[in-house]
């Protein structure tokens, strides 16, 4: 295991790579937003499309003073959105809560999570920038085209609140109504459903059509929000720094 999260008192983080970009998910796509994508990864999602920030890859092991001086340059004058993702960001929560408390006060922050790992304690430890709406999570519930199984997702779900996001990324039908059970079977108190279309990434050879999975929530007509992965209309085939 890496040292940063083998030792929960570490103060570095493994950093896969810094860049900025425009948002592609969630609600705050289109955004001008730095990205800080941590390496290493607790899943193995078949359809994952950053692999190098899962095993493998290079990475750099940085401070958090290092990592907040080097969003602040990346953001410049006029970019306050920073999207903490992975790999699994959350595996190295202590470095990224203390990471956020140095960098400007308004800056908005999403941190994207598989949803097996817990959240509460990064809920507890960012507590005043949610209670502002300056931090948000994105945590996915796992369909089984993933090729994962969802379990400590449901128990995070409890701890989400309207500022959050919860999404399900859908290979086929029967992920689709996987996700659909789950809105049905379990109460989500984060204030925007996504559901994204699967596209061919790792060992995924086939994503799922987006005209299909908007077919479908039509038909069944699902408060949900349909996410299609903008960064990859912007920049097809290219894998880091979008």
């Amino acid at each position: 295991m890496p040292r940063a999260m083998a030792d929960s008192r570490a103060d570095r983080l493994l950093v896969s790579e810094i860049y900025r970009t425009i948002q592609g998910e969630s609600s705050l796509v289109g955004y001008p937003t730095v990205f800080v994508r941590l390496f290493s990864c607790n899943l193995r999602c078949v359809w994952c499309d950053a692999m190098h920030a899962v095993e493998g890859g290079e990475y750099a092991e940085m401070s958090v003073e290092d990592v907040a001086r080097r969003v602040r340059e990346v953001a410049g004058a006029g970019i306050y959105h920073v999207c903490w993702t992975g790999g699994e960001p959350l595996l190295q929560w202590r470095q990224v809560a203390r990471t956020v408390r140095l960098l400007p006060d308004h800056f908005v922050h999403s941190i994207e999570t598989d949803g097996e790992v817990p959240v509460e304690p990064s809920c507890a430890e960012l507590r005043d920038g949610r209670a502002k709406g300056l931090v948000r999570f994105i945590m996915d519930v796992k369909c089984p085209g993933s090729g994962m199984t969802a379990k400590l997702a449901y128990e995070n779900l409890r701890h989400l609140g309207p500022e959050d996001e919860v999404k399900f990324v859908v290979l086929d039908r029967a992920d689709y109504e996987f996700a659909r059970a789950v809105l049905r079977d379990r109460a989500i108190p984060a204030g925007t459903i996504l559901f994204s279309p699967a596209t061919p990434a790792n060992k995924a050879k086939e994503g799922l059509a987006p005209a299909d999975l908007a077919a479908w929530i039509l038909e069944d007509g699902l408060d949900v929000r349909l996410q299609i992965q903008v960064h990859k209309i912007l920049w097809p085939g290219k894998e880091r720094g979008v």
